[in-house]
């Protein structure tokens, strides 16, 4: 077959018999030839993840565990699917537990062959449902079309050499079949399951999109589109009607959750655009096209000043001040050596002629045993939890009125700014604040540049 689009389904789209039935409406109604990429069924990777960690803790992992089986056999019996083709994944999910439980013991490995269960039953209770609601499909393992990763459990990297292999895969395949491919997960060159990271399944559509050159990859999730603000903060927040692929890329990594940080670069590479839709915004039977629906993620989109606005919360802020700085060469690169290994990447940085101040996720890396070691060619200051507001459009290059603006308004409502970049690019503005300001400034840039109408 010869691939022409690309659907990806989140958990949320696929968290019950009725969104499964949805999904397929979506699925059944696009004509063009297509590859589906899905996620787990919505909750079971959480699911799967506390059962683990509840084995590996010698606590009871069963009350988890029933928790998967339901939400899956409940799509099973609801569609009147044949429970043998959920079975064995759920066997092999109760033997990784078990073993795990023995010994005590969940190595990175061992975690991804547990989540992995989660997108592997995913695809076959939807080619079950496509298949009983008479479209013809069929399930595959990512890598049994020739998605290969390095070793790095957790965060795999996809091996170049895939793209090939993936091609003549798919290539084969009966044209006649819809293929339904487990997203998040690959296989190793030593023939491990490997995961891509949290989100994943939207790099993975991505990844397949690239190696088959398809027209548009779809990312269907739980909104409309890539919206102005967020929706929950922003109540009146409206869809993005086009967005080019560094302005995407920049708002899915301040914090715009709709879209996996990584999605953009495989299609942004072969230049295909990305669509993102709402499974439960769009009607299956709605005859609009789909072609004007959504946010479109395309280079080929008009300069706007400010196309959204995004934040990242509860992030950590740092100062270093050293006299040693002052036309000193080398000094950054010590900090960002020590950075580096404890694993810990920088989110904004601003620099001075003596001190430097960084924000980064507070999740990352060994943060303690870093601080010890900045502190050697540092005075190193810790600050109190902030939040990360991020202004991003292509006309941020030429409009010079814009930081005015923002200065004026974060002013009338007394928000402090702590550090403000604007990154080389010049197409994004970062504005460092406290958590509890957050909303406002929000709020208050969302009214500034995006009035109602």
């Amino acid at each position: 077959m010869r691939a022409e689009l690309i659907m990806k389904f989140g958990g949320t789209s696929l968290a019950t018999a009725e969104s499964m039935r949805r999904v397929s409406a979506h699925i059944r109604r696009e004509t063009r030839s297509k590859l589906v990429v899905v996620s787990a069924v919505g909750g079971v990777t959480d699911l799967l993840l506390e059962a683990a960690a509840a084995a590996r803790a010698g606590l009871d992992a069963d009350p988890f565990v029933r928790e998967v089986h339901r939400r899956h056999d409940e799509i099973v019996d609801k569609h009147g699917l044949t429970p043998d083709l959920i079975t064995e994944l759920h066997q092999e999910m109760s033997r990784l537990l078990t073993g795990v439980a023995m010994l005590r013991e969940l190595s990175p490995r061992t975690r991804d062959a547990v989540v992995s269960i989660g997108e592997r039953i995913s695809t076959r209770l939807l080619s079950g449902v496509l298949n009983a609601d008479g479209c013809p499909a069929r399930a595959w393992d990512s890598w049994d079309l020739g998605l290969e990763t390095d070793e790095n459990h957790g965060q795999a990297e996809p091996l170049v050499r895939s793209s090939p292999d993936i091609r003549a895969t798919v290539d084969a395949i009966d044209a006649r079949l819809t293929p339904v491919v487990s997203g998040f997960i690959g296989r190793s060159t030593q023939g491990e399951i490997t995961t891509l990271g949290r989100g994943g399944s939207d790099f993975s559509a991505a990844l397949f999109g690239a190696a088959l050159e398809v027209d548009e990859i779809q990312i269907w999730t739980d909104v409309q589109g890539i919206l102005r603000a967020d929706p929950r903060v922003v109540k009146d927040a409206r869809v993005v009607p086009m967005i080019s692929f560094e302005e995407a890329a920049e708002l899915s990594f301040f914090g715009a959750k709709v879209l996996h940080p990584r999605t953009v670069e495989p299609a942004h590479h072969k230049n295909i655009p990305v669509r993102v839709l709402g499974t439960f915004h769009v009607q299956p039977d709605d005859p609009t096209p789909i072609a004007s629906q959504g946010t479109v993620i395309d280079d080929r989109a008009p300069n706007e000043t400010i196309r959204a606005l995004a934040v990242r919360r509860e992030v950590q802020s740092i100062h270093l001040h050293s006299m040693r700085m002052l036309e000193a060469p080398g000094f950054l690169a010590s900090v960002f050596e020590i950075l580096r290994k404890h694993r810990i990447s920088v989110d904004v940085i601003a620099t001075s002629e003596v001190s430097v101040s960084m924000t980064f996720d507070r999740t990352e890396g060994n943060l303690r045993a870093a601080l010890e070691e900045l502190s050697a060619i540092a005075r190193v200051e810790t600050a109190p939890v902030r939040s990360i507001l991020c202004m991003v459009g292509t006309g941020l290059r030429d409009d010079t009125s814009v930081l005015a603006r923002v200065f004026q308004r974060l002013a009338e409502h007394q928000v402090p700014v702590y550090v403000v970049t604007q990154g080389a690019s010049r197409i994004n503005i970062t504005l460092v604040t406290d958590p509890e300001h957050t909303r406002v400034a929000l709020e208050v840039l969302h009214q500034e540049f995006f009035p109602p109408s």
